[in-house]
Formats: structure tokens, C-alpha cells, sequence
């Protein structure tokens, strides 16, 4: 296949993309790279990987509407000119005016649209101009996204971000991925070099990027520690929240801080640093800078903001501070200055972290699959699994349908039941991650009661069950509104259980392997242990039904359901034996 790619600056489409693009070409695709930079390094770069680079002029912070129009007619032109089967577009312009051209230049080619970050414009900014700049903004986000094949996301908030300013549709097929991944192998941890602490920040020098609050948490710091050391580095920027150049050299005067300048290789700053800081609150994705510093082993200063906190867990491999509140980003540092050992700790754990879910590799195989542009062994995929009942759409949804005809009595008094012991609301509502790691909304009856502790937290599951609850649970009837989503093509009658989008994202490579089918109202794990089995297990369990799933032992599935539900359940240590040996002979 041909892949376009369109970017707002060239020189991410190395940095950033760099390894997506060598794994499309790897599956024997041909990529067309896109910036408007005359850039003849990144241009040499590609090509020796095997892409094109193509020019196609764009203003990236302008709001002009006749360069706007331009970039799009070019597109336009690209695109018909190229024949894609594949866009992928990510930042604002790119995707808003590469969904557009696509749409008009016709053809088949599929359109994702990967959302790296909301930006500037969906910063909470007051004002009437900037509320009319973002209700533009997401006017033009939702014509070109209309048909997207996919809507790639970095963070949870994003998404809910879009569907409230009504850019995504309820059907719109939003995935989540973990950002743009690092390479574990290059980012890595190196020895400590000693010396009085070193706080740095990577960031373009813009004031929502929380230059201002680094600036006077240093200077409250180094009242106390005079010797602790406050770098800066990153590249000028011409957003309007942009800081200038004699600014800095203001803060470096007084010896607030030291600018690092701007470089193409962090790698040597991430060495020499103690503790990364990013106190961001503009609309981030998922900070690359903050997967890089913890892939290199270093804990993590930032803000509780959208991106950053999918990124670092509070007190773990580092720590959430409030955005625009240089006191308590003071406080976090000197938490560090105070107890050495916290760095070498938390560093540590940083590092496992990056390990176990920003690995480029996992991320990139997440994103060939969403788009359709993996390989099996057998050759290109269809992203068609073995058939079995889920394949058959018409029979499946007849079969729901009735099932939820037939139970309509019993889900009355179900309802009743619900309402008469924990009142309202009847149903629970959550986000759960289908195929592809496609979002959607899962229907329950509810079985938990509100209950909180003297802090307002919310008491265990177990606390919150009631017995009559407890029994809703056993015999399934709580399930029985799933229906409606295998009515709606968001589940399977059998298929792994959904899981919430966060809990895929971190079963890594597993949880993409997971989402190659729907998931199922009941499923392999479900009838060979369910809830006495470990997260492992039932993981095992969910890849093998992939492996091997078919009408046959779909309806096994079923018809063991129906025998659980009668005789409770039991773990059955033979097939989970057998999932794990499967899980053996596909590494192998």
C-alpha cells in the first residue's frame, strides 16, 4: 500500500515518527513523508529509510485564510496525484486540512487522523477571541474527521475533550494509544555523574508550557538550596503564548536559570539532569520529552493535566503537582533534594514504566493494526480473524435481539429490583475499549451502592456490594443490558471481557493482540475460571480464544456459560496450561 504522512514540521517526522515510519516500510509499504520545511537533512533522513519527502507549504501558527486555502489545494493535488490508500495526518492543521483534501480528492484512500495533543487552542484561555478561535477550530476538526477510519488518541481526556465540543460522533472509532512510544534501547539509563541536584525542563519556551512557574519555583528553591541548579532547554516559538529570547537572558542574568539553547540530541541533558520537570498546562498529548526522561531513568515533575498524567503515577516515578502553582512545583522539587534516594527510587520506577508501556515497538504494532497495515505470517492481513458467530453481523444481531425480547420481563424486575434496594440510577455507565481499542459505552445494572470513606473516597467493590447485588452478580442478570451493545456492533456474543481503555493501554503489546476482535458478552476466560483466575491467566486465556476461535467453539463457550451459571465456577488448569503454551509458540 501507499501511505501518506502529513506533518506541520519536518523535523518530527524523524524524531518523533521516525521508527513508524521504518516499521510501515518494514510491512512492505511505501510511505510519502509531508512538511512544510525546506529541509534537506530530514529529506537525506527518509530517504535513506526508504521514504519520500514531498514539500507542501503550510503556515503552522497562522490563522491567515488564503495560505490556509493553499496548503489545502495542494493537498488536494498530493493526494490525486499520489493515490494513497492511507493518510495519516497528526497536529491541528495537518489534520484538519489533510481530512478535507482527502475527502474532496475522492478516492479510497482511509483517513486517521491522530491527535498528538489539542494544543494551544484548547487551553483554558478566557476571552471571546479565543472562544470563537476554538468554536472555529472545532467546527473544521469535525468536517474533516467525519469519515475518519480512525480517531487516534493519546490521552483519555482528549477524547472526552472532542466529544464536548461535538467533534466526535457516538460511532466515530477512537483509539487510544500510548502516545508516540520511545526507544527503550537508545533512551536508556546512564551512571550518575554526582554533584548538586539538576532540575531540567525540555519543553518549546512558550508560558502555558509553565516556563514562568519553573522560573519561580527555582527561585524559591535556591533560596533555601543555593547550590541546586535549574536548566532550560528547547527551541524559541512563534505561538502567541511564546517567550522571547531577552526573557531568558533576564532569568539567566540573575542566575535564575541556565538556557540550554535548542538541540536535536537530548540525550546527553537527560544524563546530566537529577529530575525532569515539564509544569505544562497547555493540552498536551502524551509528553515525548517526559517518555524519554523516564526511559533514561529519571522521575518526573508535572502537572495533574491531560497527557501528563497518563504518563506518571503520584508518588511512584514521580509527582503531580497543581498547574500554574509554582509553590508546591517548588516543594516537589526539594522533596528530591531532600532525600537523594527518592531520585535513584523513583528513577528506577520510571524506567520500568517506560518499559512496560511507552516501548516504541508496542506502540507502533498498536497503530499498523489500527491501520490496517500489519502483516501476519501468512501474508497482508484483512483485519478479518478466524470466523466464528461474531463474523456473521445479521445472525448475531437477530440472536441479541431476540435474547433481549425474551428477557424483557426479567430485566423489568431486575430493574425494579435495582431500584428498590440502591435507587437510582438503574444503569451503570462506563468506557470500555473494543475493538481496535475503539471506545465505547458499556451497559450494566448497577449492583454497588454509593458508599465513601471519611475522606470521600470511594470503598472497595466488595465494601459496596449488597447481598441481593451479590446475586445479580452470580447469576449474570446484571450483563443482560450488554445486549444492546452487540445490538449495536460494539460486542460479541463471546470474546474477551472489555476492559477499561487505560487497562489495554497497559497490557502493552498484549492488549492490542487483545483487540483484534470484539469483545463478548461471555468468553474463553469467563467459562475457565472468570473471576478466581489472575489477570495473567485470563490474558492467556483471551489469546488463545483468538488463536482459535470459530463457530464450534463459540458455541461451546455458550453452552459452558449456561453449565456456569447453573454450577458456579470452576478453574479449569488444563486450558489455561494450554494458553500460556500458545502465548510460548507465538513469541517463538
Amino acid at each position: 500500500m501507499k501511505v501518506i504522512i502529513l506533518a506541520s514540521l519536518s523535523y518530527s517526522l524523524i524524531n518523533f515518527r521516525g521508527a513508524l515510519i521504518s516499521a510501515i516500510i518494514a510491512e512492505g509499504h511505501e510511505v510519502v513523508a509531508c512538511a512544510p520545511d525546506d529541509d534537506p537533512e530530514t529529506a537525506a533522513a527518509l530517504s535513506a529509510m526508504g521514504a519520500r519527502y514531498r514539500r507542501i507549504p503550510m503556515d503552522r501558527t497562522g490563522v491567515n485564510p488564503l495560505r490556509d486555502l493553499a496548503t489545502l489545494r495542494r493537498l488536494v493535488r498530493l493526494i490525486r496525484t499520489e493515490v494513497p490508500e492511507v493518510v495519516l495526518a497528526y497536529t491541528q492543521k495537518p489534520i484538519i486540512y489533510g481530512g478535507l483534501a482527502t475527502r474532496i480528492a475522492g478516492g479510497q484512500a482511509r483517513f486517521h487522523a491522530m491527535v498528538s495533543g489539542l494544543g494551544h487552542v484548547y487551553s483554558d484561555i478566557p476571552g471571546l477571541r479565543h472562544a470563537l478561535l476554538r468554536r472555529l477550530v472545532s467546527l473544521l476538526y469535525r468536517i474533516a474527521i467525519a469519515r475518519a477510519s480512525a480517531v487516534i488518541v493519546f490521552n483519555r481526556d482528549d477524547d472526552a475533550e472532542m466529544r464536548r465540543h461535538d467533534i466526535l460522533r457516538p460511532n466515530h472509532n477512537v483509539v487510544q494509544v500510548a502516545g508516540s512510544g520511545v526507544d527503550i534501547a537508545r533512551f536508556s539509563p546512564s551512571p550518575a555523574t554526582g554533584g548538586p541536584p539538576a532540575f531540567l525542563m525540555i519543553a518549546r519556551l512558550m508560558r502555558d508550557k509553565g516556563l514562568l512557574e519553573f522560573v519561580e519555583a527555582a527561585r524559591l528553591v535556591r533560596a533555601r538550596f543555593p547550590d541546586s541548579r535549574f536548566r532550560i532547554l528547547g527551541p524559541l516559538d512563534t505561538n502567541p503564548t511564546g517567550i522571547t529570547l531577552a526573557e531568558i537572558r533576564d532569568w539567566e542574568a540573575v542566575g535564575d536559570i541556565e538556557y540550554l539553547g535548542e538541540t536535536r540530541n537530548v540525550l546527553p541533558h537527560l544524563a546530566d539532569a537529577s529530575v525532569f520537570v515539564l509544569p505544562t498546562y497547555y493540552r498536551e498529548g502524551l509528553p515525548r520529552t517526559i517518555l524519554e526522561a523516564m526511559a533514561c531513568g529519571n522521575p518526573v515533575i508535572t502537572t495533574d493535566t491531560p497527557g501528563c498524567r497518563d504518563a506518571v503515577t503520584h508518588g511512584r516515578d514521580g509527582f503531580l503537582v497543581p498547574p500554574r502553582d509554582a509553590p508546591a512545583l517548588a516543594e516537589a522539587m526539594v522533596r528530591f533534594i531532600e532525600s537523594p534516594e527518592l531520585t535513584t527510587r523513583m528513577g528506577g520506577r520510571a524506567r520500568e514504566t517506560a518499559c512496560r508501556r511507552f516501548d516504541v515497538t508496542l506502540v507502533n504494532a498498536h497503530l499498523l493494526a489500527v491501520m490496517g497495515l500489519d502483516k501476519d505470517r501468512d501474508g497482508p492481513r484483512t483485519n478479518r480473524p478466524r470466523r466464528a458467530i461474531g463474523d456473521f453481523a445479521p445472525l448475531q444481531v437477530s440472536i441479541a435481539a431476540l435474547a433481549a425480547l425474551g428477557t424483557l420481563p426479567l430485566m423489568a424486575i431486575v430493574a425494579v429490583v435495582v431500584l428498590s434496594t440502591l435507587g437510582t440510577p438503574i444503569l451503570f455507565r462506563q468506557h470500555r475499549a473494543g475493538a481496535g481499542g475503539r471506545v465505547f459505552v458499556l451497559a450494566k445494572f448497577r449492583t454497588m451502592r454509593t458508599a465513601n470513606d471519611i475522606e470521600g473516597r470511594p470503598l472497595p467493590d466488595a465494601a459496596r456490594l449488597t447481598a441481593t447485588s451479590r446475586v445479580l452478580r452470580r447469576a449474570r442478570l446484571d450483563e443482560l443490558p450488554g445486549l444492546w451493545n452487540v445490538i449495536r456492533g460494539q460486542m460479541n456474543l463471546v470474546g474477551p471481557r472489555p476492559l477499561l481503555p487505560e487497562t489495554v493501554v497497559d497490557l502493552g503489546e498484549g492488549g492490542t493482540a487483545r483487540g483484534k476482535v470484539k469483545p463478548g458478552l461471555t468468553g474463553w476466560a469467563q467459562v475457565n475460571g472468570n473471576a478466581l483466575l489472575s489477570d495473567k491467566d485470563k490474558l492467556a486465556l483471551d489469546l488463545w480464544y483468538i488463536e482459535h476461535r470459530s463457530v464450534r467453539l463459540d458455541l461451546e463457550i455458550l453452552v459452558r456459560t449456561v453449565a456456569m451459571l447453573v454450577g458456579g465456577e470452576r478453574i479449569n488448569t488444563l486450558n489455561i496450561e494450554r494458553g500460556y503454551a500458545g502465548t510460548l509458540d507465538r513469541r517463538r
